[in-house]
């Protein structure tokens, strides 16, 4: 459900004023897209329900803290994105991951049984190489291209700055791209 910067500011005021259904409706809308992300820097699914279980119980203590200014999806990426950081610090999650099995095409266009599955190898390729990213790189790549931050709110998030943010970014798309080249060869 996409919410409006007007409609989730209303249910955060609400929140705040004590109304559990407001900010359960925070919660219901911003999961799916925050567990695409956490999911991807996790590396599997109970670490990332865990990490957003406690990213919307620390948003929960912080209400009254928050922001009236700042969108709240990249508040939430920040905060999951620190917790995942601290638990990859005392390696107590295993890192390597998958991709969403409802990842879209590439083209967006009909594929032909064959293309489609020229396609799902090439995904796959595309989330093992990912996996085998440094954890870093593949923050950055998870908050770029899963969460769809800018650059400015995944620097944010990480608490880095923005040209390392850009280096990172740079230097994992080498890797990948070295990587897919190594599997398929040039064309």
């Amino acid at each position: 459900m996409e919410m409006t910067f007007a409609s989730e500011q209303e249910l955060i005021r609400r929140a705040r004023a004590g109304e559990s259904n407001a900010f359960e409706q925070l919660v219901y809308a911003f999961t799916p897209d925050l567990f695409r992300v956490v999911r991807r820097m996790t590396g599997n699914t109970e670490d990332a329900e865990a990490a957003i279980q406690e990213t919307f119980w620390r948003v929960w203590q912080a209400l009254p803290r928050y922001q009236e200014d700042r969108r709240f999806f990249p508040y939430l990426v920040t905060i999951a994105a620190n917790l995942v950081r601290d638990a990859w610090r005392k390696e107590r999650w295993v890192l390597p991951g998958e991709l969403d099995e409802e990842s879209a095409t590439l083209s967006g266009e009909l594929l032909t049984p064959e293309m489609q599955l020229e396609e799902a190898e090439l995904l796959q390729a595309l989330a093992k190489a990912t996996e085998e990213l440094p954890p870093p790189y593949r923050a950055v790549i998870a908050l770029r291209y899963d969460a769809g931050l800018s650059y400015d709110e995944t620097a944010s998030a990480l608490n880095l700055p923005v040209n390392t943010i850009r280096t990172h970014l740079r230097r994992a798309k080498l890797v990948l791209s070295k990587k897919l080249e190594e599997l398929y060869g040039k064309e």
